[in-house]
């Protein structure tokens, strides 16, 4: 069942988008509650999801724990389309899966779009980096 597109606007890669543009992607998008403990991917899997955390927190085996409006299996957007970590829930999750082959279709048709969600995307995954870097030299 398609999202609510005012759902979408909570995250910050997509406040920038027109309520033509969220409909399209509300139209692949479900909301999905899981418990502690479950798998939402596999390393080396092919990305089937890109997925945005409402609620709980997720953790990538061996590296960080994520937690509130953050976009998990960005891998999934980057040939070769395959997640390069495995992550868990570490409390019962909320997310937002969106069909990333869509996406992917949607980002290619509609290049203000891609381009504005590349921009967040890196822009998190810096941060990422960021956050790690300073966790490791301390």
């Amino acid at each position: 069942m398609p999202t609510d597109p005012n759902v979408l606007q909570d995250f910050s890669c997509f406040r920038d988008l027109s309520d033509e543009q969220l409909e399209v992607i509300a139209q692949f998008t479900d909301a999905v509650c899981y418990p502690s403990g479950y798998t939402l991917f596999e390393e080396g899997k092919t990305g089937e999801h890109l997925y945005f955390l409402v609620k709980g927190e997720a953790g990538q085996v061996q590296v960080d724990t994520l937690s509130g409006e953050e976009v998990i299996g960005c891998a999934a957007l980057i040939a070769p389309y395959a997640y390069n970590a495995t992550e868990r829930s570490l409390t019962e999750v909320e997310v937002l899966e969106v069909d990333v082959d869509a996406l992917r279709q949607l980002m290619e048709k509609d290049c203000h779009l891609g381009f504005s969600l590349q921009q967040h995307i890196i822009r998190v995954l810096m941060e990422r980096i960021l956050d790690l870097r300073l966790a490791t030299s301390s």
